[in-house]
């Protein structure tokens, strides 16, 4: 098992579909291979961009089983998204995935009745005592209709298999706020990371990027996070600049969906995600194609040779 710590460029890949909805498990092999020797720092399966709300267990397991497999000997860790329903169901997921080989796991609290902190306390305990691997709580407010309080992600941050935090606010002024509190309350050594691409574009904090657009432009990412990290300021905005234009296409789409096509766009092979959800329109497609070729055309600044 490799250390994950959910520092650094963390990437969800989407999960490959041949058309009519079944699991392309090759084209997910072979864009996980690609990904974990592409720089980026660590890899979350069945995360929302992975899918996992519209797949089966069996289903799940497999996509981890194949990750693993493809990421073997790269040295990037690879983590999984176990979030579900029910505890029950949390649990079986982790399971599955540490006995697949994960590195880490990925949790937000999902529920079709929106859970209040003592019930997600009760979950994200329950799981902490219940398997070894590394675990990244995750607050993503406009799917699960609960916002973490930072206080609640703090206390939790002192269970021995907390190692991090996927955090998102509505501005970047909101996320330095949550960020400042959370080292203030959290165990020290716990990491605060943003889960927001337009927040990476607009403030790119140091500490770790979760994103499905770096799954798919981890080049491009990976660059952009070591300028920040290097200081380099001017380096950073170049790529700040230059992400933003696609970043803002995406945003005028469906997210899951648009996601899938930008995945088509970046050579995965993929079909649109299951109905019903549906496909963007292909003046969309064609667009994000043009800001890609945009993107991937820009003359590298100096210090990127």
């Amino acid at each position: 098992m490799l250390s994950m710590d959910f520092s650094g460029v963390i990437a969800y890949p989407v999960t490959p579909l041949h058309p009519g909805g079944a699991l392309d498990l090759d084209s997910l092999e072979s864009s996980i291979a690609r990904l974990a020797r592409s720089g980026v720092d660590g890899i979350v399966v069945l995360g929302t961009s992975g899918l996992f709300a519209y797949l089966d267990a069996a289903e799940r397991s497999e996509v981890v089983r194949t990750a693993v497999r493809a990421a073997s000997g790269s040295g990037t860790p690879v983590g999984v998204g176990i979030s579900a329903i029910t505890t029950r169901e949390v649990l079986q997921h982790a399971y599955a995935a540490e006995n697949n080989g994960a590195d880490g796991l990925v949790l937000s609290p999902v529920s079709y009745i929106p859970l209040v902190s003592q019930e997600i306390a009760d979950q994200v305990e329950t799981v902490s005592s219940a398997v070894s691997l590394p675990v990244c709580l995750y607050n993503n407010p406009s799917t699960t209709g609960f916002t973490y309080p930072v206080e609640l992600a703090a206390e939790l941050s002192w269970l021995d298999t907390v190692v991090a935090f996927k955090d998102t606010a509505s501005s970047g002024r909101l996320f330095h706020s949550r960020q400042l509190l959370f080292a203030q309350q959290a165990e020290p050594g716990t990491v605060h990371g943003v889960s927001r691409d337009q927040l990476i574009v607009e403030e790119y904090p140091p500490a770790a990027w979760h994103s499905g657009m770096a799954a798919l432009l981890a080049p491009e990412f990976v660059e952009f996070h070591r300028a920040v990290r290097e200081g380099r300021a001017e380096d950073a905005a170049a790529w700040s600049s230059a992400l933003r234009p696609l970043m803002q296409l995406m945003g005028h789409e469906r997210p899951l969906s648009v996601l899938y096509a930008l995945a088509e766009v970046c050579g995965v092979r993929t079909s649109a995600p299951r109905r019903p959800l549906l496909p963007i329109p292909s003046s969309g497609k064609r667009a994000l194609a043009d800001a890609v070729a945009q993107l991937r055309g820009r003359p590298a600044a100096p210090s990127d040779a």
